[in-house]
């Protein structure tokens, strides 16, 4: 067999009882033999389950991919027109009953950890590890890392009947997801056959679809081998964060690359949704008019507003702006053309938004209302503390802060209350600053900028930036500290810390340090500490 290597073969595919060209790449050291079937799939087949394309063939030959990879189960899927993407810490169960509230069709819960949640019904029942829902919060697609078919099928047979959908996480490029082998990490063409596995027993196993978030290869061709293989395998939906993987200390490389979307969108026949550059409704419309996607993903967008799919326009100085030029119109003024353009893209939003407003109406079986949208960032986090009230458990109060300052950065930020905000120590306190800056906006003109105040947010915010930059050099530090000791990032990691709380500003914090070390390490390559 080892002289056929390189070549054309027939492998039998057992599902089928029938046998498939392929090219039989190598024999492994257990003695089964790796081929790619002619749509870049590949599998492990015994020797007997190979033979050479010269002898006679069986009746059956004439495709070239086993019609089981092919023709796998096919789903009813959710609507996924507009949706809220999985975000740690962001897509907990109150911010996705607002955001289903203006438009959202289709959410999903945070990330959650296979393992632990496979097997221990305590940590399955605590909301912080990812799993909270209601009747209401429907369709929901759960949100699953891993890297092993059975502690994966585990895990989703907990919650399988209670949502529409099982994601596997493929785009995840933090540390955690290089240290534990999962996410972003597991499309290296060596796990390809790992990762088809997964979603093949995926699949095969589970009454609901399965689904694939993925980052883009770094080359256009092996992304467009990596989706056509995940669809082969089993994939329902694929959604494609356009950005590239980037390393464990590097997640972000610019604007998401929707081209490559476009690209993908024409290869494959499961529905593709794309995610990036997504900021406004305007931008909505831009993405599925440039990629032709099945549906939009958003998350920074969604953090900032998660009224974004509401179709509206943004609230200040753009609707003073319509305003103006609207009532310039009435008088009989001619308008300029950037002026024609604003008032034709407002009507353009209003048509969508009518459109939204019906679909939305349609999939949840009730009359069409007019969805109210809050005025402004404070009437949003309000709102949001309004879900957190009425779908307990309450998150944690880091949470509860992030979104509220994401949704009233604006006015937090003109009334010199953010840095405060961010560092609140109770609910009450966050309620509390809230309320100040209601009152700032309900009464223009009784806020005073304070220049002490300007001068200390600045500082500490100088502080905060310095102490950023002191973490990313320790986890470049400890990333060579493995490569030079020939272990895993994850091993040193172990035996260091990056605590938290207050650190001097302008002196190198002591953690910089790798933990146990006598004397101050050097890193002879960069020449300094």
């Amino acid at each position: 067999m080892d002289s056929l290597l390189g070549t054309q073969v027939l492998g039998y595919w057992q599902e089928d009882e029938s046998w498939y060209r392929c090219l039989l790449l190598k024999r492994r050291s257990d003695g089964r033999l790796k081929v790619r079937w002619e749509d870049e799939t590949v599998a492990l087949l015994s020797a007997a389950e190979v033979r050479p394309s010269k002898r006679r063939r069986d009746r059956r030959v004439g495709e070239s991919v086993p019609r089981s990879l092919v023709e796998g189960r096919r789903h009813v899927l959710p609507p996924h027109r507009y949706v809220l993407a999985p975000m740690v810490g962001g897509s907990e169960l109150p911010f996705r009953m607002m955001t289903r509230q203006y438009g959202t069709q289709l959410c999903y819960t945070p990330m959650i950890y296979s393992g632990p949640f496979s097997r221990d019904p305590a940590y399955r029942a605590a909301a912080e590890n990812g799993f909270q829902t209601c009747p209401e919060d429907r369709p929901l697609v759960v949100h699953f890392c891993g890297n092993d078919p059975e502690v994966l099928l585990a895990a989703a047979k907990h919650v399988a009947d209670r949502v529409d959908a099982i994601d596997l996480n493929l785009g995840c490029p933090q540390r955690v997801a290089h240290a534990e082998h999962f996410g972003a990490y597991l499309l290296d063409e060596k796990d390809r056959p790992l990762l088809c596995s997964i979603v093949k027993r995926l699949s095969e196993a589970l009454p609901v679809p399965v689904f694939c978030k993925i980052r883009l290869l770094d080359r256009l061709e092996e992304t467009l081998q990596l989706v056509r293989q995940l669809e082969a395998s089993g994939a329902s939906l694929i959604a494609v964060h356009a950005r590239y993987r980037g390393t464990p200390t590097h997640r972000r490389d610019g604007p998401a690359h929707l081209d490559q979307v476009a690209i993908i969108k024409k290869h494959v026949k499961v529905p593709v949704l794309a995610n990036g550059n997504v900021k406004s409704w305007s931008d909505v419309v831009a993405n599925l008019q440039l990629t032709g996607a099945d549906g939009v993903m958003s998350a920074e967008g969604m953090l900032d507003d998660p009224c974004l799919f509401a179709g509206e326009c943004k609230t200040g100085t753009l609707e003073k702006e319509l305003r103006k030029i609207e009532k310039k119109k009435a008088t009989g003024a001619v308008l300029s053309s950037q002026e024609e353009e604003k008032v034709g893209r407002r009507k353009e939003l209003k048509q969508e938004r009518k459109g939204l407003l019906e679909r939305v109406a349609k999939q949840n079986q009730r009359k069409t209302e007019r969805m109210e949208v809050p005025k402004d960032g404070l009437a949003k986090a309000r709102q949001y503390l309004a879900f957190v009230k009425k779908y307990p458990p309450s998150p944690p109060l880091s949470t509860l802060i992030f979104h509220c300052r994401r949704m009233a950065k604006s006015e937090l930020t003109t009334y010199q209350l953010l840095e405060d905000f961010k560092a609140a120590s109770s609910l009450s306190e966050v309620q509390r600053m809230l309320s100040k800056a209601e009152g700032y906006r309900d009464a223009p003109g009784t806020f005073q900028a304070s220049k002490e105040k300007e001068e200390e947010d600045r500082q500490l915010r100088a502080q905060q930036a310095y102490e950023m930059d002191c973490r990313r050099k320790y986890e470049q530090r400890m990333a060579r500290k493995a490569a030079r000791l020939g272990v895993s990032l994850q091993e040193v990691m172990k035996g260091s810390s990056v605590p938290g709380g207050s650190l001097h500003f302008n002196n190198e914090p002591s953690w910089l340090t790798e933990k146990g070390d006598v004397a101050d390490p050097v890193d002879k390559k960069a020449g300094k500490r």
